[in-house]
């Protein structure tokens, strides 16, 4: 048996980079979700051309 020290096995690159990408999804997701969510639930926004001063 002479194995190569220092190498992974495929499996093992193959799970940390499945890994790494579901991270990625999670994080995704979950910025995509508040983004919406601060949209929705946020204040009011003026419009373009409305004051946001009160007319006196």
């Amino acid at each position: 048996m002479s194995a190569v020290r220092g190498e992974r096995p495929v499996c093992g690159r193959l799970g940390e980079r499945l890994e790494v990408l579901g991270l990625r999804t999670v994080l995704l997701a979950y910025w995509g979700t508040t983004s919406v969510l601060a949209r929705r639930c946020g204040k009011p926004q003026p419009e373009g051309g409305e004051s946001v001063h009160p007319k006196r």
